[in-house]
């Protein structure tokens, strides 16, 4: 079962997505993350590896030289090999789980801001990538992300998609817009909606998440019941 936090960049994705694995697959069994494609044979794991750099390893100060179309042919060229590779991601009745900090979600919404590109086209990319069981927005204030992290890539301050100002600045201003987006996806796509509190510890936030994993997982468990 594939469970997915997704938001801003700063939202807390990896550090709730940690502590609710730790919850669920105590001993850290479960699988790795989204940059893993699993057991491979060394010619796939040769073009997985190529993939891997072309999408997360370009030099940033570069820019968006291709363009919003060329990244998230890329993106989705990603995801549709580790459906592919990984099956069991999507498989509801697999024993494995997995928590995911982020999945496609936010590269949909960063090349919506980019280029104004058709968002149904956009999503359609996406089609052989099968729906996480669950979906949990962290719908975190940019101001509150900033103030989580000491450092931001320069993509996360929307240098890529016209912000130049102050650092804080661009990011407040970037990272709004992402944010509406993901809200818009939200609602579309019918995902739990959390908005901890500036104040509120992790660990509330992932008790949140593991309850809503609970009643999922319920919920499954009757529609197989003869």
């Amino acid at each position: 079962m594939l469970i997915v936090l997704e938001g801003i960049d700063g939202s807390g994705k990896t550090t709730v997505a940690r502590l609710v694995a730790d919850a669920l697959a105590p001993g850290g069994t479960a699988p790795a993350g989204k940059k893993h494609i699993g057991a491979a044979d060394p010619a796939t794991e040769a073009r997985a590896a190529v993939l891997r750099d072309l999408i997360w390893s370009s030099p940033e100060e570069q820019g968006d030289t291709y363009g919003a179309a060329h990244w998230i042919l890329l993106i989705a060229s990603w995801y549709a090999g580790l459906a592919r590779l990984r099956p069991g991601l999507a498989d509801p009745d697999a024993e494995s789980l997995t928590v995911m900090d982020g999945w496609y979600y936010r590269n949909i919404a960063k090349t919506l801001v980019r280029e104004p590109l058709d968002a149904g086209w956009v999503a359609s990319l996406f089609a052989p990538v099968p729906e996480p069981a669950l979906t949990v927005l962290l719908d975190v204030d940019p101001d509150v992300a900033w103030s989580r992290r000491d450092t931001f890539k320069e993509t996360e301050l929307g240098r890529w998609d016209g912000y130049t100002g102050p650092a804080r600045e661009s990011f407040r201003g970037y990272q709004s817009v992402v944010r509406r987006e993901l809200l818009r996806m939200a609602a579309e796509r019918d995902w739990l909606v959390l908005t901890p509190h500036p104040n509120d510890p992790p660990a509330r936030t992932a008790a949140a998440v593991v309850a809503a994993v609970a009643a999922v997982a319920a919920v499954r468990a009757l529609r197989r019941t003869p």
